[in-house]
């Protein structure tokens, strides 16, 4: 079966020829010269000495081939290209040298592995390829197990629920977790691994064992936490006792609370626990998000993207030109870095405060009436309201091609489903889904109970959010769009929602409904 590698290496004629001549000397004397040249490759590279550090890499590779860190070399040279390069196909060159000149090296689940990664991260991504590269890992390191296998295991995982195959999520976390016990895995991961597997367990029905694993992992964080305050451990960030490990607690208590409103028979309720008043005063308040434990509100007529407090203390304003809708890219514990703010500007993207034009088909014609745009793994989904379309495109801004949906007119929010559909909210239709193929799965139309609708959002177990200024109402849906609970009337909100634009949801299941009639944002918990 011709590979990707193999495809590639012939491509670019097998450029990087395997060794052709050996360092002399004894076996022993070989061994402790690359132990040598290795530790001080590794020093180099902990300090960043990059240069330094793949010159020694590579010595080992080119002077002493017969050496058992000869694919450990070859293996960290390939990550480098990757991870720090960038250059996936200098990456992919080293790995098939790698499997030419180390066909039983202890290093070639770790190539596999890395091959996966490069599939997954690959601009369209390679899910089919990856799952295959991971899958050999597995069968590479044996029973056993080796160091690559849980990163593998959660890469089967993050695919899996991509697809919203939960079972198969589940049973990858599981043995990752209980089968790699001994593999050198960072406690945060293992952690992030929990979180993930309580999540899902969540949306398998399995509340008791989900919020069972949730109760441990936190035990686990605050013993850790209270262990490196102790011991006066360095920190992983900065500051005192381990702030991720901090982070990663308070994730986890915002899971267990999330877990537990969906237990009850009933299913879930929420309960108005007060108003959010800015002292900045709003216009017209467009659109509310929440990201990076803030609270983020943008006004249309003020052109500013307002941050506030969760309790509601003003922290910046940002000034935006003609703006109609805005996004934050995934930080924090599970983005491993700060959130930033996408605004659709009409005829740009504003990310992070840079100014970023979109072209289709990487042609002259730039898109000039964006209408609405969430974020995605990938990048950014976008509506043009001139080309009546959905597009893809990726953080660096480059085209990726058209969702497909049948025609829409008057879009005014889209989302990404967990699971990778597109819901969108059109003026006449009412909420529509359509899956990969553009095929229509779900359709909440006016007369359904839901007549003006204005926003949709996710919670973190994938239950869909709809708001509907007629009413005021609120529909909750879970993964599959099965109904849930549906609230109307002024009763539910205590009179503080009268006439809302927009809700998101926090990480613990807390609502946060933008109103125009009061300029205010209503909390229900």
């Amino acid at each position: 079966m011709t590979t990707r590698v193999a495809w590639l290496s012939a491509l670019i004629g097998l450029a990087v020829a395997p060794p052709l001549f050996a360092q002399t000397g004894s076996d022993a004397q070989l061994e402790r010269a690359a132990e040598r040249r290795f530790r001080s490759a590794e020093q180099f590279y902990a300090g960043g000495r990059y240069g330094q550090a793949l010159r020694d890499f590579e010595a080992i590779v080119d002077t002493m081939p017969e050496s058992r860190l000869a694919d450990d070399a070859a293996l960290r040279i390939a990550r480098h290209r990757f991870d720090v390069d960038g250059d996936p196909a200098a990456a992919e060159a080293m790995v098939e040298r790698l499997f030419r000149a180390y066909p039983a090296g202890d290093s070639i689940a770790g190539a596999h592995l890395l091959l996966g990664e490069i599939a997954i991260r690959s601009l369209p991504p390679r899910p089919e390829d990856a799952l295959a590269e991971y899958e050999r890992v597995l069968t590479v390191s044996g029973a056993a197990g080796s160091p690559w296998s849980f990163a593998a295991l959660t890469g089967i995982a993050a695919i899996a629920s991509d697809f919203m195959d939960d079972r198969t999520v589940a049973g990858a976390l599981l043995s990752a977790l209980h089968e790699t016990r001994a593999a050198p895995v960072s406690a945060a991961e293992r952690f992030r691994a929990r979180l993930l597997l309580a999540r899902t367990l969540a949306r398998l029905g399995e509340s008791n064992a989900a919020f069972g694993e949730v109760a441990g992992l936190r035990a686990d964080l605050l013993a850790v936490i209270r262990d490196e305050a102790a011991d006066g451990g360095a920190p992983a960030r900065g500051g005192n006792g381990a702030p991720w490990a901090a982070e990663l607690a308070e994730a986890a208590r915002a899971l267990g609370t999330l877990i537990s409103r969906h237990r009850s028979p009933g299913g879930p309720a929420w309960r108005f626990a007060g108003a959010i008043q800015p002292p900045q005063r709003l216009d017209r308040p467009l659109r509310v998000r929440i990201a990076g434990g803030s609270l983020h509100i943008l006004d249309r007529d003020t052109d500013e993207l307002q941050t506030f407090t969760p309790e509601g203390e003003f922290e910046a304003a940002v000034g935006v030109d003609d703006p109609w809708d805005f996004a934050y890219t995934d930080g924090g514990v599970a983005g491993g870095g700060p959130a930033i703010p996408v605004v659709a500007v009409q005829e740009a993207l504003v990310v992070g405060g840079n100014l970023m034009t979109l072209r289709l088909e990487n042609g002259p014609e730039r898109l000039r009436r964006m209408r609405a745009l969430t974020v995605t793994p990938e990048g950014y989904w976008v509506w043009d309201d001139r080309e009546k379309g959905v597009f893809r495109f990726a953080r660096s801004g480059l085209y990726l091609g058209r969702v497909p949906h049948p025609r829409l007119d008057e879009v005014h929010r889209i989302e990404r489903h967990p699971a990778g559909h597109l819901v969108v909210i059109e003026d006449r239709q009412g909420v529509l889904a359509f899956d990969a193929e553009g095929r229509r799965i779900f359709h909440l139309t006016r007369d359904s109970g839901f007549p003006e609708p204005v926003d949709v959002a996710f919670d973190a177990l994938g239950h869909l959010f709809v708001l509907d200024r007629d009413g005021p109402a609120l529909g909750v849906f879970d993964r599959d769009f099965t109904p849930l609970v549906r609230l109307q009337g002024e009763a539910w909100s205590g009179g503080a929602v009268r006439r809302p634009v927009s809700l998101d949801v926090g990480p613990d299941g807390v609502l946060y409904v933008l109103d125009e009639s009061t300029r205010a944002v209503a909390v229900l918990r």
